[in-house]
């Protein structure tokens, strides 16, 4: 053992060294080149997929060496310029240069390993590294996604650069002139936009030469090209900033068109710095945010509660939550994605009339596809929060920590004055600062600069009934109603059963071919079927064994002409064993899908199970508590993390791959109801248009006062127990990691969840720093259509319309609110293959079966309700077993329901809400416990139950209730609420009719 470990320890240093060599060369040939591919940062091989996706094997552009392209001006390869008033310098490279990246051969790792994954804090005191050189990606990580070049260097040489020049012949005269590496610094305005020429000045001070004016007028035209100045004049007749604006996205596309990647920037930024040598280049879309804290820059998975759901349900659900991307200062890569992006918002700007640009950006960049809305696919990257720098960083962060942001340590290279009106000024004393030799007191200021910057939740801690609460019940079925016919123009047929339609739930075309071009599945980088991959290459890792069980189990798969294959993973766990033993009887046999099936367990009972309903496709494989491998090549897996072990060695051979959890009820043949043109098409957690296809979400920050309503996007979290992955790069990577992150962990307490938390912030979360995103193309599946418990239990089986069968009937729905009761799918199936009425009535919203057979609760509020009829207003406050919580109720008497407020608990009894008076009092001794209170309104009676809100030191005891309607179960959640309002007493009074 002595022996071994300095050789280990050697061999791990001269790893280290060769990726950081490998970065310093990558780094040198970007300097060198035009963009960056997924290659130059090791996508290619750093997979660990080198072995079964060879170039061969995709479709299209399959080319992942890096890009090479010539200078455009003899200045920039000058070595005698300063560094940073340098592009990257340029050598020209043959055509005939063969097509393989010598970095991804060079870096390629071990094909499985575990993965220990920190994302990178810009913000983190001490301030390790101020400065602003793009950082070497973190070793662990598959790499970015490879990008789509509309000139790729390696076939388009720079003679013959720009493209696509026929009609565009002015546009590429410039481009010509002006572009170093096939891209520029571009700003639009007309003369009327403040500042514009101090703008220009600050530029060209700074000697970037590939800078660009996209004029919207001849006056501005005519005065910059007098200057020297490169200038695009645009023809268009937009009035006012917000036009103007609009009018960037198709102007960009015409650049982009032709091949030049563009760095977007409006008038009102500070140019400290030439910004090329700072861009990763590794995204189709590179930004600034307007974030104020890594987790508001960088986005951050947020818990929704819902304590309707019980105990397995309240918490399941997360919420995707970001800072809006800022259009003022962004890279766009000359990428088809780019191009689709273009499209999309130039076709939205000009169709939508209340659509903000920059919200119009975000929601297509944070969120997925959905129905007939097709998004463009575009990765992103998030520019260096401290380096591209929005005034409220500067104002009430940078300048507050000093020395270790100072100047003489960290120089940003530019700053967005879009927090703040007085822009100019702000810009002013930011140049006297960095360039002008001032020292830092010039920044002082007084609106929207102090220094105690709150987090999003910190900002949010007041206002949770409406962040929270008026979330968890929310009801908005619009586009996913529509949706659900999109395929149908028509709508739905006149026949008496339109859910058996065939066209119910099948999936739309994008735009219902309203934008041209943005059908993204021709460029999937798809792999080639067949048996190879790691499969074919034979395993040799840690998880030799595993992988090879796998693999003979995809050789005996019944059906090779599948047109995916349905990979169910089992564990031991009683309640899933015999979720699985349904899913055969009911869904899997019933369809006649055995063919397409492999079961992947570590339970020999579900392996039995399996190969007895004529299930050829079986690897059983050896279980254990812990994830953590071992040094032996047969580490056992618990069955999480042999589900992505599965699903990535499936990948590589080439095989759509549909990852089925057992506890789903498969009601159709979900094949075809996918539009397969995304590297992972996944059912939601939401169970609503906002929940599950997002929404503008604005945080307010009082401080920032004219700039306080910051947005950003927020969407609930997708479910890694039904999702469809294409056989890409791009899924396997997801896979990859997934994998790797469940096989680090030494012990989960409930690996389920973690599984949940990886898999959606790999989907998630971008770019940023040394960490990279696999950068998957996502779909997000109608809802209505593949249904989680939540939507079917609490919803869908009250809807007045859509609980009738006929007129609705999911294809799967899967039991991920409700883990441990697969009894809930026998009578999912009972209801909507054998039409048994009230089958689904028989349980309650959250946990069990309710008494009777109506839905709803079988909690506290089913014990109490009995005594609704002989309430008595006030009751029980005087008893000492209610003491705390009267107390409570007397001190804070205005609440929320739901999310609306307000609801006041007054003295004596009385109850005040929008809705009308009622009447309150505490449960009597002997019906429940204390804290339950019966609250009577619009004759209908509510059991209330108190429970602590918050956690740690922001802990309230008896801060919230969670209340269950006497009459049919259904639960709304309650918070105490600030100090009435006067539009709070307008609406009180106007309920009491008063």
């Amino acid at each position: 053992m002595g022996a071994r470990r300095p050789v280990a320890m050697g061999l791990l240093f001269g790893f280290m060294v060769a990726l950081w060599r490998n970065y310093l060369d990558a780094r040198e040939i970007r300097h060198r080149i035009g963009a960056t591919t997924a290659a130059d940062l090791g996508a290619g091989g750093n997979s660990g997929f080198s072995r079964g996706f060879g170039t061969d094997d995709r479709i299209p552009n399959a080319d992942p060496t890096p890009a090479v392209t010539e200078a455009s001006s003899a200045a920039s390869s000058d070595p005698t310029r300063p560094k940073e008033l340098q592009n990257r310098q340029t050598t020209p490279k043959p055509k005939s240069t063969p097509k393989k990246s010598r970095i991804a051969s060079a870096i390629t790792p071990p094909a499985v390993r575990a993965v220990r994954l920190s994302y990178p804090d810009p913000f983190a005191r001490p301030f390790v590294e101020p400065g602003c050189e793009p950082k070497p990606p973190d070793p662990a990580l598959p790499g970015p996604r490879r990008l789509d070049w509309i000139a790729d260097p390696l076939d388009t040489a720079d003679a013959d650069w720009p493209v696509n020049c026929g009609g565009h012949e002015t546009l590429c005269d410039v481009l010509r002139k002006t572009a170093i590496d096939r891209e520029v610094l571009a700003a639009v305005a007309d003369s009327h936009a403040p500042g514009v020429y101090e703008f220009v000045d600050g530029i060209k001070r700074l000697g970037v030469e590939n800078f660009m004016i996209i004029a919207l007028d001849d006056p501005l035209h005519r005065r910059l090209t007098d200057q020297g100045v490169a200038s695009y004049r645009v023809v268009n007749d937009a009035q006012g900033s917000h036009k103007i604006s609009a009018q960037k996205f198709r102007i960009i596309q015409e650049f982009v068109e032709r091949g030049c990647s563009v760095l977007l920037t409006d008038t009102d930024v500070a140019w400290m710095r030439n910004p090329f040598p700072f861009l990763y280049r590794d995204a189709d879309v590179e930004s600034m945010s307007d974030g104020w804290d890594n987790s508001s820059a960088h986005g951050f998975l947020d818990r929704v509660d819902d304590p309707s759901m019980g105990p397995d349900g309240r918490k399941r659900a997360r919420a995707f939550r970001v800072a809006a991307l800022n259009s003022g200062m962004w890279y766009v890569s000359a990428t088809e994605a780019s191009r689709r992006l273009m499209a999309i918002m130039a076709h939205r700007m000009a169709t939508e009339d209340k659509l903000w640009d920059q919200a119009g950006y975000n929601l297509e960049l944070w969120f997925a596809s959905r129905d007939a809305h097709g998004t463009a696919g575009a990765t992103v990257r998030v520019m260096d929060p401290l380096c591209f720098v929005n005034s409220k960083v500067m104002f009430r962060f940078i300048r507050h920590n000093q020395p270790a942001l100072g100047k003489e340590n960290h120089r940003p290279v530019a700053m967005h004055a879009n927090y703040h009106t007085d822009k100019a000024h702000k810009m002013k004393l930011v140049y006297q600062y960095y360039t002008n030799g001032a020292g830092i007191d010039v920044l002082n200021c007084d609106v929207g600069c102090g220094p105690n910057l709150k987090t999003t939740h910190e900002l949010e801690s007041k206002v949770q009934h409406s962040i929270n609460d008026g979330i968890v019940g929310s009801k908005k079925w619009t586009d996913a109603t529509e949706g659900m016919w999109a395929a149908r123009p028509g709508g739905p047929p006149g026949s008496k059963r339109p859910s058996e339609d065939p066209s119910h739930c099948a999936p739309p075309t994008p735009w219902n071919g309203a934008v041209a071009g943005v059908d993204r599945a021709s460029t999937l980088h798809v792999v080639k079927r067949g048996r190879g991959g790691e499969c074919g290459a034979g395993v040799d890792d840690d998880f030799a064994v595993a992988s090879a069980a796998v693999c003979a189990a995809v050789d005996n798969l019944g059906d090779p002409n599948a047109p995916e294959l349905i990979l169910v993973t089992v564990g031991d766990d009683i309640n899933e064993e015999a979720a699985f033993e349904a899913l055969l009887r009911d869904g899997v046999t019933r369809l006649g899908l055995k063919g397409r099936v492999l079961v992947a367990t570590t339970s020999s009972k579900a392996a039995s199970a399996a190969r007895s309903a004529g299930v050829k496709s079986v690897a059983l494989v050896a279980a254990q508590l812990s994830s953590q491998p071992s040094k032996s090549k047969s580490a056992p897996l618990s069955s999480t993390a042999l589900k992505w072990l599965a699903a990535r060695l499936v990948l590589s051979q080439g095989w759509p791959t549909l990852l089925l959890d057992p506890r789903t009820a498969l009601i159709r043949d979900p094949s075809g109801y996918f539009s397969r043109d995304s590297d992972v098409e996944v059912a939601s957690d939401g169970w609503d248009d906002v929940t599950a296809y997002g929404y503008d979400h604005v945080v307010d920050d009082p401080e920032m006062d004219w700039s306080r309503f910051c947005h950003g996007g927020r969407v609930l979290t997708s479910d890694p127990g039904f999702a469809l992955l294409m056989p890409t790069e791009e899924a396997a990577k997801l896979a990859g990691l997934v994998f790797g992150r469940i096989a680090y962990q030494t012990s989960l307490s409930n690996e389920a969840d973690f599984e949940h938390l990886a898999f959606n912030e790999a989907l998630f979360l971008p770019s940023h720093g040394a960490y990279v995103s696999p950068g998957v193309t996502r779909r997000t599946l109608n809802y209505m259509c593949f249904a989680n418990s939540k939507h079917v239990f609490r919803f869908l089986r009250k809807d007045r319309r859509f609980k009738d069968r006929a007129e609705h009937a999911p294809v799967a729905v899967r039991l991920s609110y409700h883990p441990n009761e697969p009894a809930r799918l026998g009578d999912v199936y009972a209801y909507y293959l054998k039409g048994k009425s009230g089958a689904l009535n028989g349980w309650g919203d959250g946990v069990g079966r309710v008494k009777g057979g109506d839905a709803g609760g079988s909690g506290v509020g089913s014990k109490a309700c009995a005594q609704s009829k002989s309430l008595k207003p006030g009751q029980g406050v005087d008893e000492a077993r209610n003491e705390a919580l009267a107390s409570r109720l007397a001190t804070n008497p205005n609440w929320s329901w739901g999310g609306v407020t307000p609801f006041v608990f007054e003295p004596g009894g009385a109850l005040s809400t929008p809705w009308g008076p009622g009447e309150w009092g505490f449960v009597p001794a002997g019906s429940d416990g204390p804290g339950v209170v019966m609250a009577k309104f619009v004759g209908t009676p509510h059991v209330l139950s108190f429970e602590t809100a918050g956690e740690g030191a922001g802990a309230v005891r008896h801060g919230m209730f969670v209340s269950e309607r006497c009459t049919d179960g259904d639960m709304i959640v309650g918070r105490i609420y600030a100090e009435l309002t006067d539009e709070d007493r307008k609406k009180l009074a106007s309920a009491r009719g008063g």
